[in-house]
């Protein structure tokens, strides 16, 4: 009779990895309060997000009867001029802040990273890509998007293209600036004299220590994107009315604001946490990352 296998199981190996990670984790979210604060937030934020849509009911129903109501246990948030859960809004409304602010800085970081590392590295690139950049940063980014959004519409997506063109500049920027003080370490000196191939070279000794400054700024861009975007809303460039946004949001609210001033505060409330956390965040990851940098600006 044929033996079936059992079926492969971790080795012990995997699984002290796996535990001496975990107990690093921990250990690093226990000497860094405010780091773990700041993840808790973010993790509600992103379950609100994901869980919205099954636990409130749908943000585009329309009850006039309860139009304009104050926040009562029947609707924590009160309602709208139309009578539209705020409650509802507010949380939908996180899903379009969170996923806008997070593909932009993925989108940022990598071609800012990209660009950076080229100008920074490569000596007869470094002039023309800078002076590129630079006629990026030339123009406002608020307006560059505004641009942008009058000419291909609103959206989500191009809110996402149009947000990244601002901010990839400054990335790069920040980035080459971090290169150009490496790349004159000793240490870089003797892994190029040592025959040491470019791209083992960025990856190795220049990727890893501009982590700090692309981090920080990473948290800046990502709290920028959510700002940019509800502006945008809020100018009726963004994402279209049908979408609850906090910018929407905020633009509907103006003409209820004495009469209704919940329809203001909720939303604005909420972008105003996010965005202090991912700033606050990226502060405290930056001290945790690079304690020397830390001390210095401090002293």
């Amino acid at each position: 009779m044929a033996m079936i296998d059992a079926p492969p199981q971790p080795s012990a190996t995997a699984m002290q990895a796996a535990s001496e990670w975990f107990g690093r984790l921990a250990k690093f979210l226990r000497t860094n309060p405010v780091i773990f604060t700041g993840l808790l937030i973010l993790l509600f934020f992103a379950m609100m997000a994901l869980l919205a849509p099954l636990l409130f009911v749908d943000p585009a129903r329309v009850n006039p009867l309860q139009r304009l109501r104050p926040p009562s246990l029947a609707h924590p948030f009160g309602t709208d001029q139309i009578g539209r859960s705020t409650l509802s809004r507010t949380f939908n409304g996180t899903a379009i802040s969170l996923t806008v602010g997070a593909l932009v800085t993925l989108v940022t970081v990598v071609f800012g990273l990209l660009i950076g590392l080229v100008a920074g590295f490569v000596r007869w690139l470094d002039g023309i890509v800078m002076r590129v950049m630079d006629g990026m940063m030339a123009i406002p980014g608020i307006l560059l998007a505004i641009a942008l959004m009058s000419l291909f519409g609103a959206g989500v997506r191009n809110v996402i293209v149009a947000i990244a063109i601002a901010e990839i500049p400054r990335m790069a920027r920040i980035v080459r600036s971090s290169v150009l003080v490496i790349r004159e370490q000793p240490y870089v000196e003797a892994a190029i004299a040592g025959g040491t191939r470019t791209p083992r070279l960025l990856a190795q000794h220049i990727l890893p220590n501009v982590t700090a400054p692309v981090i920080v700024q990473a948290t800046y861009v990502f709290a920028s994107a959510m700002i940019v975007e509800s502006v945008l809303s809020f100018l009726g460039a963004g994402t279209p009315p049908t979408i609850p946004s906090w910018g929407n949001m905020l633009a509907e609210a103006r003409a209820f604001m004495q009469r209704a001033p919940w329809m203001i505060a909720f939303p604005g409330v909420a972008l105003a946490l996010l965005v202090l956390t991912v700033n606050v965040l990226g502060d405290a990851l930056r001290d945790a990352i690079d304690p020397k940098l830390a001390r210095q600006i401090r002293a």
